[in-house]
């Protein structure tokens, strides 16, 4: 039952992000909250688990965003999957850890979409889309994933016990 809950947050976190985040914009850069609670979560469950949920949010949010179909369900899957293989090395009660976790996450899913957007769209200006990917948006979502883990550390620990 839990699986099936914190599959159905992130389905609903991805109905938000594509309906209230994406119109706050920083740096015109908007918040992957999406990501977010992938790397959270994953802290706290199996393999297995966690990859699954990652591949099924990640494909919910391809059908409901766009773009090129399947990216952001791997992106999610190989994230979700490695930091949950990793959970055991990581001290995962400090701040510190979560901004680096998100950081790197956000990172390698900003990498990964810009180049399939580079080769699948023959797009140009990629100095902005690297400035964007590379340093704002993987800060801005660490500074968000420290407020938000913050916020819910009682729920998340509640993941733990169970």
């Amino acid at each position: 039952m839990k699986r099936v809950l914190l599959c159905l947050l992130g389905i609903l976190l991805v109905i938000v992000e594509g309906s209230v985040t994406n119109y706050i914009n920083i740096f015109s850069v908007s918040f992957n909250i999406v990501i977010i609670y992938m790397t959270i979560i994953s802290l706290y469950l199996d393999e297995l688990e966690a990859g699954i949920i990652g591949a099924i949010v990640g494909l919910t949010k391809d059908i409901a965003v766009g773009g090129i179909f399947g990216v952001n369900g791997l992106i999610l899957f190989l994230t979700s999957y490695t930091i949950s293989h990793l959970k055991d090395k990581i001290y995962k009660e400090s701040s510190m850890t979560i901004f680096a976790l998100v950081f790197l996450t956000t990172l390698v899913d900003s990498i990964v979409n810009i180049a399939t957007t580079i080769l699948v769209y023959n797009s140009y200006g990629i100095v902005k889309l690297l400035i964007v990917g590379i340093l704002i948006m993987p800060t801005l979502n660490s500074l968000l994933s420290i407020i938000l883990y913050k916020i819910s550390k009682k729920s998340i620990l509640k993941l733990k016990e169970d």
